[in-house]
This record gives C-alpha cells, structure tokens and sequence, in this order.
C-alpha cells in the first residue's frame, strides 16, 4: 500500500502554505507575487525569469569652501607721475564660506619715540608730525625721454614760484650706471638761463641709482637751502662728477620754466623751450624728530607705535646722517625685542643716510606684542642701532607715518 501526498496549488490572493506538494501556478511566480515586476528590479537584471528596467538616480549638493589664493603685490614707489602702490608682500588668507568681513584702519595717530636708553628716559613723544615738506613747483609726467649728464655736460631746469618761501630740496627722476657723487643746486637766471654761482646745494652717491629707468624719483636735499621770492625764474642745475647721469624729460608742459643745456660745465647755457626735465622743489618744514640719539650708542632707536598692528613705516628724512652705524628693524614679542622681516620690495632707508620720502614695508609678526613704553600700551617697531663706530651728522626725520592693510 502506497503513501497518498496530496497535490497543492498556490494561490495569488492567500499568504497560506498548507502541507504537501505545490506545483505552482500555470503562469508562473508573477502571476503569484504582483510586486514582481520589470519596474521593482533592478536594470539588467533577471529574478525568477523576470528582466529588470529599473534605474536608481541620486543627486546630492555639497556646501562650496572658496579658498583664496595668496597674491604678492608690488612695494610703495613713488615714480615719476606720483603714483603710489602699496602691498605687505606675501598675503596668505585664511579660507572662508561666509562673506570676509573689512579690514580695520588705523584707529589712533602715530607716536612717534625717540630714546636714549632701555627704558628710555630722554625722550620726545609727538601725536601726530605735521611737517611735510611744502611742494611749489612741480612737473613729474609726460617722461617720454632723457638728457645726459655728465662732468662738462651739465642739465637745467628753470622754474617760477608761486609764493615766496625757502626752498629745502629738490625730487628729480634720475638713473644711470656708474655714476659718482651728483651735485644739484640753484641758481639765479639772467634771460631765463642760469647765471651766477650756487644760492645752495646738495650731493646725491650716484651709487644709488639704477641702471635702468624704472619710474623712481630721487630726493636731495639742500640743507638750509636759500629764499626764493615769487616770479622770480630760478635753476635747478645738476652735474656729476664722474659716468653718465640720464634725468628724465618730456615735452613741453610746464609754463613756468624750461631745459637749459651747458657742454662746457657751466660756462655758457642754452634754452630749449620744447623740452622739460623732470622736478619737484619743496620748501620749509620743521625739523622736528631726532632718528638717533646724539650722541648715540648700540641699543639706541627710534620708537614708533600704534593702538593696532600695522604693516609698513613711512618716513621722510630732512637730515641724512653721516657716519658709521647700521638699523635694524625690531618688534616686540612679549619677551624680547627682535629682528622684523622686511619686504623684498621695502627701502631699508638706508640706516636714515639718504635724504628724502622712504618706505620700510615688514611681514607683520603673528607674535606681536603690545608693550608699554613711556606709559602708552601700543605695538611697537624700534629702529634700533645695532652697530656703531661714529656719527658726524644725526639724522632729522621731518615726519613719521605708519600704514596698515
């Protein structure tokens, strides 16, 4: 006698499984399970005989991080047409997603501290140095060419004030290679050419220049220079001693004056009324911050300081010192005074013994201290006297400025 198993059918409509052999359904597992269908599987792939068609897109928005990149700018030059650009070197942002906010100015006036010791005691302490030099005449554009210069080749420019005043200095656009001591002076005219010997002069190291035109101006100071009385034509005559000096020119502008040539150092002038050479003559100022102690000794310095940090020192020096010595530029750390780094591009104003505008552009420290020197709790740079041997001519500075970016 035989085992009987009955034969089952599954059913579509009925989640029961009775006991015994299920042979399915005629159509097949769809027709069982309605969910089983091309659309529920996925794309090129085969369950129970069924082919799937269905495609999955995902699509997902990410926050964007804008990183800035670090730029290095040009230093501060004032060139031939007066133009002025201004960077602390390398910038390195920090990365940000909301917008950057502004950077903050200069709150305070400059101080300006000039010591004598460690603390300082002997010391001159001005809130703002109000004594730039008072520019009359000017002509610094259109430079289109150059007149050389040489030691029977002498240049003139003749000018007219506008008012009376004492002439201190000149700003002439000048290169050349191999040049040696330039003297510049002024001089009475006579039919509109110079005449008569020096009412004042200045020397200029043509060691100094460039050997290429590269848009930079050159202050030399007349010491204490000679009264100049209005509408009254003068001179400024240049000759140099040894190599070949190019002062920049260009067409005629300038009402108030002319090039004046001489090919026999001074002995006989023509005019050309067709070209100007390039100029500036400033008159009075005060004489009023001391750059180093005198008499001075290793330590001693010039103290400048501000409310908030700041990135360059701008100076202009009345008085070039003469003699042995070197400036080192320093900050404060919270510890110690020590070496600031300067920018490439920055004029180091060489140890104050070079007339005229300067600009000494440092890489702001990140350890920046605020100290406190005669009472007043700022941030300090100190043009420090590093080394010394002799000083035959204190350097005068006639005003102090600090920038920030």
């Amino acid at each position: 006698m035989g085992l009987l198993i009955p034969i089952r059918s599954l059913s579509p409509d009925s989640s029961n499984y009775p006991a015994g052999i299920h042979k399915g359904h005629p159509a097949g597992l769809p027709a069982i399970d309605t969910d089983l269908l091309p659309d529920n599987i996925k794309w090129n792939t085969t369950i129970f005989g069924v082919l799937g068609s269905m495609v999955i897109w995902q699509a997902q928005a990410k926050p964007l991080l804008s990183i800035p990149i670090p730029v290095i700018q040009s230093s501060i030059i004032v060139t031939a047409s007066e133009a002025k650009t201004a960077s602390p070197g390398l910038a390195c942002p920090v990365p940000v997603i909301v917008p950057a906010t502004d950077l903050a100015t200069v709150s305070d006036p400059e101080r300006t501290v000039l010591h004598d010791d460690a603390p300082p005691t002997d010391t001159e302490v001005t809130t703002e140095a109000n004594s730039d030099p008072v520019i009359d005449q000017s002509w610094l554009q259109n430079d289109d060419n150059q007149e050389a210069v040489t030691a029977t080749t002498w240049k003139a420019m003749t000018f007219t004030p506008a008012t009376n005043h004492t002439i201190r200095g000149v700003r002439l656009a000048l290169y050349g290679s191999s040049v040696g001591s330039i003297t510049v002076s002024i001089r009475a005219t006579s039919g509109g050419l110079p005449t008569g010997g020096d009412l004042c002069s200045g020397t200029l190291d043509g060691s100094q220049l460039n050997g290429t035109f590269d848009g930079k101006v050159y202050d030399i100071s007349l010491g204490a220079g000679t009264a100049l009385t209005a509408g009254t034509v003068y001179a400024i005559v240049v000759r140099t001693a040894s190599g070949t000096l190019n002062w920049r020119s260009s067409a005629a502008g300038y009402d108030r004056g002319n090039k004046c040539s001489s090919t026999n150092s001074g002995a006989s002038w023509t005019a050309d009324a067709n070209r100007e050479l390039l100029f500036q003559e400033f008159g009075d100022n005060s004489l009023d911050v001391p750059a180093t102690p005198s008499p001075t000794a290793v330590g001693d310095g010039l103290y400048i300081g501000n409310s908030t940090p700041f990135d360059y020192v701008d100076v202009w020096v009345n008085q070039a010192g003469v003699g042995t010595y070197t400036i080192t530029w320093k900050y404060y750390n919270g510890v110690s005074w020590l070496p600031l780094t300067l920018s490439s591009d920055g004029d180091r104003s060489n140890s104050w013994k070079r007339p005229g505008r300067h600009t000494v552009f440092f890489n702001r420290p990140v350890d920046w201290a605020i100290t406190s020197i005669l009472t007043y709790a700022l941030y300090w740079v100190k043009a420090e006297v590093t080394a010394y041997t002799s000083q035959a001519t204190q350097p005068i500075l006639g005003r102090v400025w600090i920038g920030a970016y």
